[in-house]
């Protein structure tokens, strides 16, 4: 309960105050959360000293950054419901559109893979707002309340909410009639996936999407939605991965070499916007005397 009545309060102060006060506001809140929630804040530094490598005392500057970039990626979620078309003009530059189209024209789904960095949340809303039949798959919250709350925001704007537990058949339902499928390949929800090597150490990656990308004869394009100051975003879409059944390999064989493909993709956004990747828990079960942190 405690946690719905204060998403009511975020939700509330970002839409009553202009936007620029809400953000000061968001960076005031997240550095008082870092300073006083150790156990993410630590979780995060040793994600950091990993994805960087560097030193303890870069990492907790950085850590920070962490912190008010999810201020900020709440608030703009707070507010997705007002968000304009002019807004999208104004704010997002989109790049690699052509690998969307060009798939579409192909007569083909295509799958939209992505991780929890910038807003994923409002990549998918900014979709939809362009015209594309766009579907997210969703962890469903324990509180009935508060996920209903989630998925309002989510399809305000026409994206269409997937609750993971109907994964598989709405989501090969939504490829095979030539719809856009956006997946979070960062981390495994299911407890099915396969262990891969993720910034050199072992993770357990999900095969989702490869698996839908075979069903479906449906490419994956890696796609992004990073920030860009405080204010303004990039969407980036990269180009598309196509999978094919091989004589000679089997699927299992093919879903690794797909994988290994998209974790190079996840890694080199990653790395590059280490301050965006929004984890608040250890992603790896390192130890922190391993790292020198």
């Amino acid at each position: 309960m405690i946690f719905y009545i204060l998403y009511g309060i975020g939700y509330f102060l970002a839409n009553v105050l202009p936007l620029k006060l809400a953000y000061s506001l968001a960076k005031g809140v997240s550095d008082i959360q870092c300073l006083v929630s150790k156990k993410d804040r630590e979780a995060v530094v040793l994600n950091l000293g990993i994805i960087t490598k560097k030193d303890a005392e870069e990492c907790r500057k950085l850590a920070r950054k962490v912190f008010r970039n999810f201020g900020l990626y709440l608030v703009d979620f707070f507010r997705m419901a007002r968000l304009t078309k002019e807004d999208i003009e104004k704010r997002v530059r989109v790049e690699g559109i052509e690998n969307i189209d060009g798939v579409l024209k192909q007569d083909k789904g295509g799958i939209i893979l992505t991780c929890h960095i910038g807003n994923w949340e409002m990549g998918g809303v900014v979709a939809a707002m362009l015209g594309y039949d766009v579907s997210a798959v969703a962890l469903t919250h324990k509180h009935k309340n508060i996920n209903d709350f989630f998925v309002k925001q989510r399809e305000a704007k026409g994206m269409k909410v997937i609750p993971i537990s109907h994964i598989m058949k709405r989501c090969v339902s939504v490829l095979r009639k030539k719809g856009l499928l956006a997946l979070a390949g960062d981390r495994d929800f299911t407890n099915n996936g396969m262990v891969m090597d993720f910034f050199g150490v072992p993770t357990s990656i999900p095969k989702g999407p490869a698996i839908f990308s075979l069903k479906t004869d449906s490419p994956i394009i890696p796609g992004f939605f990073i920030r860009r100051g405080t204010f303004n975003y990039s969407f980036i879409f990269d180009h598309p991965i196509y999978l094919k059944e091989t004589p000679g390999k089997d699927r299992d064989e093919i879903i690794k070499e797909a994988n290994e493909k998209l974790v190079t993709v996840m890694e080199k956004y990653i790395r590059a916007y280490p301050e965006q990747w929004l984890i608040f828990r250890k992603f790896w079960e390192t130890p922190v005397d391993a790292l020198a942190l």
